[in-house]
């Protein structure tokens, strides 16, 4: 049966919140609990708690009706299961916000974006600001994040000012690229990819695919096998090429590829650039 959000059901679940989160010895024990049941005896060995505290924990637990017992172990309810999880993630979203704040509030946002209302993958990612020192810092970590990969995708704004070394990496190196871009910049790669190709001897990649920007993201990422990076609007709506936030965990690469989803049904179809490249093989559309 799907959970109501009634008003009852909201007012419930925030004291259960907060009579979980008041007690770190109950959260331990829904941890241990969460993966396979276990007896008072494991729960004491594994915490060094002792078994009238562990016992009057597991009683409230049970009274609360998180927990219920068979066999002398400990079960958890499957809803909550969910709700441990949506704690969880609640938190690490929580804690991406806190740390960015500032930056969050002066950028363009599309709530209408489900994956930007989960930010739980971004927890451990980090904001990179340039400074008088460092101009180029913000930018230097975008270009980088255009080669060396074995796939590509990404939105970005502008034809970048390295682009002969970004665009020859795609051309001669075997790897997959997809990328959602103005007319402009896709015209512009295209065009140098015409007048590079003549010119290479070590063409290895036909897996460039352009998708045109008809919908006016404001918003900017590369995401590759390596790394997620992204970069955003001012609410001015011109695009910030000072500051980037980037992570390498395989959660926030799992992210990129559903946001990047996202983004691709809001565009019109790919553009293939295989006849560009090998022209004599009058490569396909796909």
């Amino acid at each position: 049966m799907p959970i109501s959000l009634t008003d009852d059901y909201l007012t419930d679940f925030q004291g259960e919140i907060k009579f979980l989160v008041n007690s770190e010895i109950r959260l331990k024990i829904l941890g241990y609990l969460f993966n396979s049941p276990v007896s008072i005896k494991q729960i004491e060995e594994k915490t060094n708690l002792s078994y009238s505290t562990i016992l009057d924990n597991i009683n409230k637990l049970e009274q609360k009706g998180f927990i219920y017992s068979m066999d002398d172990k400990f079960y958890l309810y499957n809803t909550v299961k969910l709700k441990l999880n949506f704690i969880l993630y609640f938190n690490k979203s929580s804690n991406f916000i806190k740390e960015n704040i500032n930056f969050l509030n002066n950028s363009l946002i599309n709530n209408g974006i489900d994956s930007h209302r989960d930010l739980s993958a971004l927890e451990e990612s980090k904001l990179v600001e340039s400074n008088h020192i460092d101009i180029f810092k913000a930018t230097e970590i975008f270009q980088r994040s255009l080669m060396g990969f074995k796939f590509l995708k990404g939105i970005f704004p502008y034809f970048h000012p390295n682009h002969h070394d970004i665009i020859s990496y795609w051309i001669d190196n075997e790897c997959t690229v997809e990328l959602i871009l103005p007319n402009d910049v896709s015209q512009a790669i295209t065009n140098f990819i015409k007048d590079y190709v003549p010119k290479s001897k070590n063409i290895k990649n036909k897996y460039v695919r352009l998708k045109p920007n008809d919908n006016n993201i404001q918003f900017a990422f590369t995401l590759s096998d390596k790394c997620l990076v992204l970069a955003f609007y001012h609410k001015s709506g011109v695009f910030n090429q000072n500051a980037v936030i980037t992570s390498t965990s395989q959660d926030a690469i799992s992210w990129g590829l559903k946001l990047f989803e996202e983004y691709e049904k809001l565009c019109g179809d790919y553009v293939c650039l295989e006849n560009i490249i090998y022209p004599k093989n009058g490569g396909n559309n796909y």
